[in-house]
């Protein structure tokens, strides 16, 4: 009995320094990933399933992580999240963000897609205001600049206007100077209409549809949508009128869905593509080419106007949709904030934003928001003797965002837009309906449209 006691003793003995020993190594190795945690940030990134390389937009950051790095003794890790298609990264990255010490920082590209997520980022309590914590947001141009600072900017992208310059000289019609208006380009583009029908594109879509649309008021002053007005159904017989005109000859190989999905979802899908490779064989006949080109990019820009063909200029037509940004918000759930409120601002000091510039082809297709080192630039392209017409349409660009006559979208417009997306959609079918409605009809449509989109705007 007392052998037996004695065994037992001993037994629980060894157990008890068995544990201890296991507490003793499970605490250290709980300090050194909490020492780990402490010493990194992290930023999420979207990468498709069987990709690897980190988006081009954010090529930077290759040059300023490991000086970041070194001057703050801080990893800075990507936090990859594969996902097929972009919502289903979207799903995954919301996960990521609600929780404790999730990642740092969010790269955001500033396009119709990511403002209504920046806005929900914002109402949710995702991200951080920084109106008061990046003390280099005085340095980037004005029309940049918010009251109240929930993204920070760090590159930018202006997508030209391009016109077919030999189409120009036939019409004998001098090239437009950069302050031309929206009039300007429908007088040139009604003067090439009236000598024969021509191919309807996107470009046309837009000029007829999606433009007007976006100029009409739909919103009262008690916040109440007006879709059943003479107005709206104006501008439904004039685009049907002009689409259907003699001026314009439709694919008859493209039913009412290949249309939707070119002019309004834009996805890529086998008769998308199909599209798509049309009208890059019919382009040289075009008035507007389809390239998009970023007037930032001076070296690009400046080679394709030294090959005459072509004039590029601003857009008329499209307005704030051609001008976006990339940056980050900071995740007020993130690891390591405040080091991640000190990474984003040193990504808008002087020596890397110039970086970016890299001698006329920008570092990851964008231009440095930091006004403060234009004259590095200029020095540059005047080293590289650029044509001087390129280097003066980006000035001209630079000039009117100083002065804030072109911005990105504000938060303050988001929802209209998201608003006008969503009636954009519902009003293609009365547009490219084979027979007109009757106007009693239309009535009726418009009035149950407008009703619809009255529940969801002011619930």
């Amino acid at each position: 009995m007392y052998k037996n006691l004695k065994r037992l003793s001993f037994a629980i003995m060894i157990l008890l320094i068995i544990g201890i020993y296991i507490n003793i190594n499970k605490n250290a190795n709980m300090m050194s990933f909490q020492d780990d945690a402490k010493s990194e940030i992290t930023i999420v990134v979207w990468n498709k399933v069987l990709e690897t390389e980190i988006p081009s937009f954010i090529s930077i950051l290759d040059y300023y992580i490991p000086k970041f790095k070194e001057e703050n003794n801080v990893e800075v890790r990507y936090e990859i999240v594969y996902a097929n298609t972009y919502e289903d990264y979207i799903r995954k990255r919301n996960l990521k963000l609600y929780q404790k010490n999730g990642p740092t920082l969010i790269p955001i590209v500033r396009n119709e897609i990511n403002e209504k997520i920046l806005e929900r980022y914002v109402k949710s309590g995702v991200a951080l205001e920084l109106t008061d914590k990046i003390s280099y947001l005085s340095k980037i141009y004005d029309g940049l600049k918010e009251e109240k600072v929930y993204y920070v900017p760090i590159g930018m992208s202006y997508t030209a206007m391009v016109l077919n310059k030999n189409l120009l000289d036939e019409l004998v019609i001098e090239e437009p100077n950069f302050d031309w208006t929206k009039e300007d380009y429908l007088s040139i583009k009604e003067r090439w209409l009236s000598l024969e029908p021509r191919h309807f594109t996107k470009r046309d879509y837009i000029d007829i549809v999606k433009g007007p649309l976006y100029e009409l008021k739909l919103i009262d002053d008690n916040n109440r949508i007006k879709l059943n007005t003479l107005e709206v159904k104006n501008f439904i017989k004039n685009a049907r009128s002009k689409i259907f005109s003699d001026s314009y000859i439709l694919n008859k190989d493209f039913s009412y869905e290949d249309y939707y999905k070119i002019f309004v979802e834009g996805i890529v899908t086998p008769e998308w593509e199909k599209a798509m490779r049309f009208y890059k064989g019919i382009e040289r006949e075009c008035l507007v080419l389809t390239l998009g080109v970023n007037i930032f990019e001076t070296q690009q820009i400046s080679e394709k106007i030294d090959k005459g063909n072509v004039s590029i200029l601003p857009e008329v037509i499209k307005g704030n949709n051609i001008f976006y940004t990339w940056g980050f918000i900071v995740n007020k759930h993130g690891k390591n904030v405040e080091k991640g409120i000190e990474f984003v601002n040193g990504l808008l000091n002087d020596d890397i934003q110039f970086l970016m510039y890299n001698d006329g082809a920008l570092t990851g297709g964008f231009y440095p928001v930091n006004k403060d080192i234009q004259n590095k630039i200029e020095k540059l392209d005047i080293k590289y003797s650029y044509n001087e017409k390129a280097v003066k349409l980006k000035m001209y660009i630079l000039y009117r965002l100083r002065k804030c006559n072109i911005k990105p979208y504000s938060l303050d417009t988001i929802a209209q837009r998201e608003l006008y997306d969503m009636i954009h959609k519902d009003l293609f079918k009365f547009i490219f309906t084979d027979e007109p409605y009757s106007d009693e009809k239309l009535s009726r449509e418009l009035q149950k449209l407008e009703d619809k989109l009255n529940m969801w705007l002011n619930e």
